[in-house]
């Protein structure tokens, strides 16, 4: 029988894994002596496959960690950008009159008596005739002023003369609520008081 390359090339894998009988271990060396084709054949059998080096778990995990720092970089930037325009708003609130004024809005009466008020008498509110809670940033609250001589009584009537707040008397420090003012509306305030100065904060 004659042996072909065929023969030989399907007994090589088991010829370099030193797997096959001594029959056959013989049958190829005595081909691939004469056979030049199957003797570089199975030299290149011979030869190491270089595989390529397999990632390592944090290699591979790389692009998912660059991700995240980069989700991390902007979360970070929102948040201090948001804050700096946080800041820049109160300072602003703080410092620019106006705005000072529209997002605090404060309303001030001040009462000189040379002697004790028996009657009602009507006070102006920050030299305006009427009180008007003109913002939505008002917390609708009266406060007695702790440097006031004294205590002082107020009511307070709308523009026809009906009374909206019957008489309140309030000690210096303490506050009262004038929820049942409608905003934008005008009301009168009257007052009756000891002698001396009297400061009254609508805010």
């Amino acid at each position: 029988m004659k042996i072909t390359c065929d023969i030989v090339s399907d007994l090589l894998p088991s010829y370099i894994d030193d797997v096959c009988t001594e029959d056959s271990r013989q049958l190829v060396e005595s081909h691939i002596h004469i056979c030049a084709k199957c003797r570089k054949k199975l030299e290149y059998m011979k030869t190491p496959i270089e595989c390529p080096e397999i990632s390592s778990e944090s290699n591979s995990k790389n692009p998912l960690m660059k991700i995240r720092k980069k989700n991390r970089i902007k979360i970070f930037l929102a948040i201090v950008i948001t804050s700096c325009i946080f800041v820049m708003g109160i300072v602003a609130v703080q410092e620019i009159g106006e705005l000072h004024d529209y997002f605090y809005p404060s309303s001030i009466a001040v009462i000189d008596n040379e002697e004790k008020q028996e009657e009602w008498t009507r006070i102006n509110i920050s030299d305006n005739a009427f009180l008007n809670f003109s913002s939505v940033f008002y917390n609708k609250e009266m406060v007695n002023d702790a440097n006031s001589s004294g205590s002082v009584s107020i009511r307070i009537l709308d523009e026809k003369r009906e009374v909206i707040l019957k008489e309140m008397n309030i000690k210096p420090g303490e506050m009262i609520k004038l929820d049942v003012l409608k905003n934008n509306q005008n009301y009168i305030v009257e007052a009756k008081c000891n002698a001396g100065r009297f400061f009254l904060n609508f805010v």
